[in-house]
């Protein structure tokens, strides 16, 4: 098995897989060609490549949505990124856990008026859980922000992103992994209430004699049927969705 020989293409890869981050949703670009060659060389991933960014970051929406787990999206640098950005709005409101990965050109770069080149960082920042802006040659920070950003994603269920410099070359293979990333597992976050609290509530439920419950967006079959079933034969509980 062929890998990308950027160092931090490898680690971003590798820590999406120990992370199951199974689909991958591949936009056009040169930039990206690191990301590209390692996630489409690993049959672990199922890549899709789709030319619009829009309707790519759209069509991950839905397999988020679909299969309830997260998904990657990549591009390459420049405008191509900012495409995305009614996705990422989307998936802000709707706690769906979408993980834009996007290629940028090296530092050095940046504010000199080189091609397809803009201010990437934190280009989210009103809709964004996390954003982890990765630096050469600094492997350790560099895994840090990435385990960050994923569990993020995982846990807090929301829209992440990774901006990912890379140098030319692009496209040069090995045969082996150079590093090997620390993988930080997420932790779930467990909300107990307090039963003192919840007797009260169903204390205010039960002698309530008009009820009304608010019903937003859900998942499918995420509130049980039987408790439909009995909202609807209770002529004191009115439902608005």
């Amino acid at each position: 098995m062929q890998y990308p020989k950027n160092l931090l293409a490898q680690t971003l890869i590798q820590l999406c897989k120990a992370k199951e981050i199974k689909h991958v949703i591949i936009s056009p670009g040169s930039r990206n060609a690191p990301l590209t060659i390692g996630f489409t060389n690993d049959s672990f991933f199922k890549c899709f490549s789709i030319v619009d960014e829009r309707c790519a970051a759209f069509f991950a929406l839905g397999i988020v949505q679909q299969l309830k787990e997260p998904v990657a999206l990549v591009c390459t640098s420049g405008s191509a990124l900012l495409n995305y950005y009614p996705a990422v709005a989307e998936a802000f409101y709707s706690d769906l856990s979408l993980v834009v990965l996007s290629a940028d050109r090296p530092e050095h770069l940046i504010g000199i008026g080189d091609g397809q080149t803009i201010n990437q960082k934190n280009v989210f920042k009103n809709h964004i859980l996390y954003s982890a802006n990765l630096i050469e040659d600094n492997q350790e920070q560099n895994e840090i922000e990435i385990n960050a950003a994923i569990n993020f994603a995982i846990v807090n269920k929301g829209p992440v992103h990774i901006n990912v410099p890379f140098n030319e070359p692009l496209y040069e293979l090995v045969e082996e992994l150079s590093v090997k990333p620390k993988v930080e597992v997420s932790k779930t976050i467990h909300s107990n209430i307090i039963s003192e609290v919840l007797d009260e509530l169903v204390h205010i439920w039960n002698s309530s004699k008009r009820k009304m419950v608010l019903i937003g967006v859900n998942h499918p079959n995420q509130i049980e049927q039987k408790w439909l079933d009995a909202f609807a034969k209770d002529d004191s509980v009115i439902v608005f969705t």
